[in-house]
């Protein structure tokens, strides 16, 4: 299972960062593979959230269904998919002084079987890293323009 980690710095509060990052509406404004992006649950923040997510990596959407397996408000939130593409993803938020911390980890298993495994290794792997350090650096623009 390929595991993706990155992270980037926010002049924003913690709180405001987590506000944004947790709720399932704005996934589409700054996720790159968040085509649209909606709460299920009657809660739409928090432990046992769920969502419905349309996801795009490379040419191939997909449905994809979510559950938030943890959470601590302000400090992280795990998410893993239920339906579709097999993937846990973890956000985490870090106060340092007048910046915060976001720590983006996420685990997935490339569909297709071993001809997913075979495109992982010579293209998937590059695509979603790259995707995932442009929904950051998006995360940022949006979060620090906003002051």
């Amino acid at each position: 299972m390929p595991r993706l980690d990155n992270s980037i710095d926010i002049r924003a509060p913690a709180d405001k960062v987590f506000q944004y990052i947790s709720d399932p509406a704005t996934q589409p404004e700054w996720v790159k593979w968040a085509k649209e992006s909606e709460a299920t649950s009657l809660e739409k923040q928090g432990l046992g959230t769920t969502t419905s997510m349309l996801m795009q990596v490379g040419p191939r959407k997909e449905r994809v269904e979510t559950i938030v397996t943890e959470y601590k408000a302000n400090e992280y939130l795990a998410r893993r998919n239920t339906r579709g593409m097999e993937m846990t993803d973890r956000l985490a938020v870090v106060p340092l002084g007048d910046t915060t911390k976001v720590a983006w980890s996420i685990d997935y298993v490339p569909p297709m079987g071993a001809l997913g495994k075979l495109v992982d290794v010579l293209f998937m792997v590059r695509l979603f890293d790259q995707l995932m350090k442009d929904s950051l650096a998006l995360l940022k623009q949006r979060l620090e323009s906003a002051r």
